[in-house]
């Protein structure tokens, strides 16, 4: 099933908008619930769309009329992505994200499954991002040089997943003050924020090529044992358990899944629990002692702790 809804006109009214003020919209397809906000800043903008219900393999696809720089994040699902000369449909997961430059170019989306998607865009003109990396990144001259010719490019992060920062900022992202110029102002400011941390994460894997030394085998069964630990985040195994399940001693695995990762097995199970317990929080379908169970803290306190902690807010307060 595909559908081809003139998303450029819907693209180009945004453009008329006031500066700094959230333009909300729902997706004109038949056949599917989505919906985004779009902000301006000048010659940057955010686009974060959605699909929460749609049929598997459902595709939409438009023509990138306006040229930007593009930093994508997919905040949750999945969904395959095609860019005309440039990315041969390939699926991006959540914790994905690139720097994208495909001017004037065809886009093609289609839905992985049922469960639908969330993706966060930054868009950034040629010049204010030739100025950007010149200022603040110039050891990303290659960038640079290709945004200057038109030469398209992508860019993947050179890991799998958000790290805290990067989270925080994205979770945050549309809590903006009232006043006008100080909206404008915040949107502004968390997109040079994003801008910089992608810049961060790029350099860093320039600068260490650690994760080389790991074998394509061991790769695989480090990302066997992530996937394993989100699917059993409430009841997670030992470190002798999962060393079993993806077939590494339990030595390289956690060398291999700080290195990989970024974090250890420990802070990332419990990373991803208080982040499935947030998600749950604002659903709304279980009271927070239900979800706290739900997820395997055996004393309500002990994740209220946790919570405060890492969002800076209780589970209580993210519902007022």
């Amino acid at each position: 099933m595909q559908s081809s809804a003139n998303h450029n006109a819907a693209f180009r009214d945004a453009f008329l908008i006031p500066q700094g003020e959230v333009h909300q919209y729902r997706l004109p397809m038949p056949d599917i619930d989505g919906s985004g906000r779009f902000v301006l800043c000048e010659d940057m903008a955010i686009a974060d769309g959605s699909v929460v219900a749609g049929p598997p393999e459902f595709s939409w696809q438009h023509y990138n009329e306006k040229t930007f720089v593009e930093l994508n994040f997919v905040m949750s699902g999945q969904l395959y992505q095609t860019h005309e000369g440039l990315i041969s449909r390939q699926l991006f997961t959540q914790g994905y994200a690139n720097f994208l430059f495909n001017p004037c170019s065809w886009e093609k989306n289609e839905l992985a499954d049922n469960k639908g998607f969330r993706n966060l865009g930054v868009h950034i003109k040629p010049e204010r991002m030739i100025a950007l990396l010149d200022s603040y990144a110039p050891e990303l001259h290659q960038l640079t040089d290709k945004i200057a010719k038109g030469t398209p490019f992508v860019v993947h992060s050179p890991t799998a997943y958000f790290t805290p920062r990067l989270q925080h900022t994205l979770d945050h992202i549309w809590e903006s003050p009232l006043p006008q110029g100080l909206k404008r102002l915040h949107f502004e400011t968390q997109i040079l924020q994003l801008f910089g941390l992608q810049c961060e994460a790029l350099l860093s894997s320039h600068k260490s090529a650690g994760t080389d030394a790991l074998r394509t085998a061991d790769r695989e069964r480090l990302h066997h044992a992530r996937q394993y630990l989100l699917e059993h985040l409430a009841f997670p195994p030992s470190l002798a358990e999962l060393s079993r399940i993806c077939g590494l001693n339990e030595f390289k695995l956690k060398k291999g899944f700080r290195l990989l990762f970024g974090q250890s097995v420990f802070a990332f199970v419990s990373n991803e629990r208080l982040e499935a317990a947030r998600e749950q929080i604002l659903q709304g379908e279980y009271n927070i002692s239900e979800i706290a169970y739900g997820l395997g803290y055996t004393h309500p306190q002990h994740f209220h702790r946790a919570f405060k902690k890492k969002f800076g807010i209780t589970p209580m307060g993210l519902l007022k």
